[in-house]
């Protein structure tokens, strides 16, 4: 017991030396950044699929956003071939430049999480950041869907305790998503039993926050009046909170392993 509660504490200790909540800081705001080119993607493959529809659904949606002006652009934009290929390049461009800060941020957090750094070439780099990126957005697309799910009826069917089974489900999936990445960023070699107790860590605690997320939600009739700007507050602290979570398990892998020794 008296190890298990020394473990925690260098854990914590490690944690504040390291300067875990400022790294996932500068995760969260890449992360953040990254969504907004994402979205223009998503915007632009559904109008190529659903055409004009899709595009009046779209310019009614940000109707009270926009000027007339700004939704004759928009719809322009959108139907017209040359908007189209122009909007995907710059969101395609956006996209890339933010995943690649995001993995450097990442691979910087792992860095001072291990107390030493790596030096990589640029395909592997390259590699390693298109690994880093589909991980991290397979776990947050499976928390979306979960959540989702759990809020469908249709979806899911009315079964005992469907929603501790479900974030049971969720957890397990997020451990196996999240295993790879303690694997692959650490910049020292690693095994898979070694990268295992970051990943519980990480998938716990992001099924922890996915509660207090849904939690919350629940409740958010009461600040409504926040509106956009709150929306944005919410979100941003998500991906801090989720930014810390992640860095914490390297913490924690690194605690465990022996690898990493205070500074001064």
């Amino acid at each position: 017991m008296a190890t298990s509660r020394s473990r925690v504490r260098r854990v914590f200790d490690v944690a504040r030396d390291r300067n875990v909540t400022f790294l996932a800081a500068s995760v969260a705001y890449y992360a953040f950044v990254s969504l907004i080119p994402l979205a223009l993607l998503v915007v632009v493959l559904g109008s190529v699929v659903g055409g004009r529809a899709f595009a009046n659904l779209v310019v009614q949606q940000v109707a009270g956003s926009l000027s007339a002006s700004g939704e004759r652009v928009l719809q322009r934009a959108l139907t017209n071939s040359t908007g189209r290929t122009g909007a995907g390049l710059v969101g395609v461009v956006t996209v890339a430049w933010s995943a690649f800060k995001l993995f450097r941020g990442l691979d910087i957090a792992f860095a001072e999480a291990y107390g030493t750094e790596r030096d990589l070439s640029l395909a592997r780099q390259l590699v390693d950041g298109a690994v880093t990126i589909g991980l991290v957005g397979l776990a947050v697309g499976l928390v979306v869907a979960v959540g989702y799910a759990l809020r469908s009826p249709s979806v899911v069917v009315d079964v005992p305790y469907r929603n501790v089974l479900g974030n049971l489900a969720l957890a397990a999936a997020l451990v196996v998503a999240f295993l790879p990445l303690y694997y692959v960023m650490p910049p020292v070699e690693m095994t898979v039993r070694e990268a295992v107790p970051g990943a519980v860590v990480a998938g716990v605690g992001w099924v922890v926050l996915h509660a207090l997320f849904q939690l919350y939600l629940s409740n958010a009739a009461r600040y409504q009046a926040y509106g956009v700007i709150g929306a944005v507050l919410l979100l941003l602290t998500w991906l801090y909170f989720a930014g810390a979570v992640v860095l914490v398990g390297a913490v924690v892998n690194s605690v465990l392993g022996g690898r990493i020794r205070l500074s001064g």
